[in-house]
């Protein structure tokens, strides 16, 4: 930690003698700590926690109210696991059965008063420290554990995923060449099954090479001005061949007068994952609405389907690769990765945008997602 990092630490002095506070203040100002705050009245210092969410907290022990020993005990049941707050008790009880149940409650360390200022600082620094570095674990742990998810999300989609369509191409490709008395309408048939299991693994591949491009970091956003109602009419007629196998209707309802700061390639990927998705989960001759609303500087940008919804529980995992959610069947048994949705989270992050769903059961799913407008 820089010494610039230390000075910026959040700390909170607690005592009920307001001299004490002052000579606390007074010192730490002197060394160049700009986030203190102190308080005299035990009771509010739970709040002031969850409010000021400090990096340290120094405490005194006998105090009127609530005693330092109950904050201890109070501050256990508040603070997540995983995190590491030092708290260092400065008081003039160093008997040793002081010291025990400081230390058995949660304190990190003693000082007795009156103390020495040279020793203060060397505690202070010390556990700020101490709990840098272990908030830098933490993150490389919560990385590492996000790669790890990355890593097992792509070999479960080369394992399954990518290998089912060209199996199916296979299978297919071969009846056709065993059996020679087939009419041409069982031809067409057969090749139109082909057709469908290549686009399926064309458009996986499509969106593996993407995320990996974003993955790695070799992805560049290109943002422009656009007409979003251009942009999303050229991703429904792309869409509109797979919804005509299911007799779908996609409907636009995009003003023309809307227009974003956006990436169009970027976009486009986003639009055809989640009417993809829509086409999927919506049961023959169902209806799909892209519709959009401006709200502050943002387009809201709704894909609507009247599908059977999805459960509460799985709404907070579609979009987290770590979730390992299991991708739904549609309506007419078409199978996915989960990819689709976890890539557009991600590339809305990259426009600047947001993405949630709404859902119930038996009413449909609405997905929406945000972009800045343009000027």
């Amino acid at each position: 930690m820089l010494d610039s990092d230390l000075k910026n630490a959040k700390i909170l002095l607690v005592d009920d003698q307001q001299a004490n506070i002052e000579v606390l203040k007074d010192f730490f100002e002197i060394q160049k700590y700009t986030n203190i705050l102190t308080t005299t009245d035990s009771r509010t210092v739970c709040n002031l926690y969850l409010e000021f969410q400090p990096d340290m907290i120094l405490l005194d022990l006998h105090m009127p109210h609530v005693s330092g020993f109950d904050i201890l005990e109070q501050l256990k049941q508040i603070i997540p696991a995983t995190t590491y707050l030092p708290i260092l008790v400065l008081t003039a009880d160093i008997t040793v059965e002081t010291k025990r149940k400081a230390l058995q409650n949660g304190a990190s360390d003693f000082l007795s008063k009156p103390f020495d200022f040279i020793e203060l600082q060397a505690r202070v620094n010390t556990h700020l420290l101490i709990k840098l570095r272990n908030e830098q674990i933490k993150h490389y742990s919560d990385e590492l554990e996000m790669q790890i998810a990355i890593k097992d999300k792509f070999f479960s989609i080369i394992a399954h995923d990518v290998r089912n369509p060209f199996i199916g191409i296979k299978n297919y490709i071969d009846i056709l060449l065993k059996i020679k008395n087939f009419s041409p309408t069982e031809v067409e048939e057969n090749l139109l099954v082909i057709r469908s299991s290549a686009n399926r693994g064309h458009e996986l591949l499509e969106n593996l090479l993407k995320w990996s491009k974003s993955q790695t970091g070799i992805m560049t956003i290109n943002k422009f001005r656009y007409q979003l109602k251009q942009l999303t009419d050229n991703s429904i007629s792309f869409a509109q061949v797979q919804a005509a196998n299911k007799n779908i209707k996609i409907i636009s309802a995009i003003n023309e007068h809307i227009f974003v700061d956006t990436d169009s390639d970027v976009l486009d990927t986003i639009l055809r994952n989640l009417l993809s998705n829509a086409i999927k989960f919506t049961p023959i001759s169902g209806t799909i609405t892209v519709a959009a609303t401006k709200k502050g500087g943002f387009a809201n940008v709704s894909v609507s389907d009247t599908g059977n919804g999805i459960e509460e529980y799985k709404m907070e995992k579609l979009f987290r690769i770590d979730s390992h959610l299991q991708a739904g069947i549609g309506t007419e048994g078409e199978s996915g990765s989960g990819l689709g949705l976890i890539l557009c989270k991600e590339f809305i992050d990259k426009l600047d945008g947001e993405i949630w769903v709404e859902s119930e059961l038996g009413k449909g799913s609405t997905f929406i997602f945000t972009l800045p407008l343009a000027l």
